[in-house]
């Protein structure tokens, strides 16, 4: 997502006449929303445009499996420790086997809820070009199969007799609050450096 200097009209202008905007904050808050965004939004089973993909049809009827405190590993405070379903692990890169994938009842992509792959393997790095030119990139990192290929991309382009499932991308919600995180901290920008 890129934003639109347009989007702000006069705040960009006058962010152009400081000679050495702080973006360090920006970044940080931006990441925070990127991250609950991407965590909020596949846990209501919503794609990066904010619609709901397309459900699951082979999870249980009624009330699933979850994953208890005994099968998360520990994971308070960790990220993609979860693995596996029972008392053995899934596996090679934290991978479900067919029937373990079966018992569980999280929304698509997300079998095992917060501890999916794409929630707790969801990645973002800050990076800055320039005076006004910098952003954030987020990814999924090693959610890969059992031999190591990547398979996201597929969901994400609906590829084969898969419905299209992308979540890469921010959702409507997540764009309101990064814009207003520029708006704030924009505002922020010019008091800090008034009379520059």
């Amino acid at each position: 997502m890129k934003m639109d200097a347009h989007d702000f009209g006069r705040l960009v202008d006058q962010l152009r006449k400081i000679q050495h905007p702080n973006p360090l904050p920006l970044l940080d808050t931006t990441e925070r929303i990127m991250t609950d965004d991407n965590r909020q939004g596949i846990l209501k089973g919503t794609d990066k445009d904010g619609g709901y993909m397309l459900a699951v049809t082979y999870r249980p009827e009624g009330k699933g499996k979850t994953a208890s405190p005994r099968q998360k590993n520990n994971a308070k405070g960790r990220r993609g420790t979860f693995s596996g379903f029972g008392p053995a692990a899934a596996g090679l890169h934290n991978n479900l086997t067919s029937a373990e994938y079966r018992k569980l009842k999280g929304p698509p992509l997300a079998p095992r809820r917060a501890f999916s792959r794409v929630v707790t393997n969801y990645m973002t790095t800050p990076i800055v070009y320039g005076p006004l030119r910098f952003g954030v990139v987020g990814a999924w990192l090693n959610v890969v199969d059992a031999k190591g290929r990547t398979f996201l991309h597929h969901h994400f382009n609906g590829d084969g007799r898969l419905p299209k499932r992308d979540l890469a991308g921010i959702r409507p919600e997540g764009v309101k609050k990064l814009k207003t995180a520029f708006r704030n901290w924009g505002l922020d920008q010019l008091r800090w450096n008034k009379g520059t």
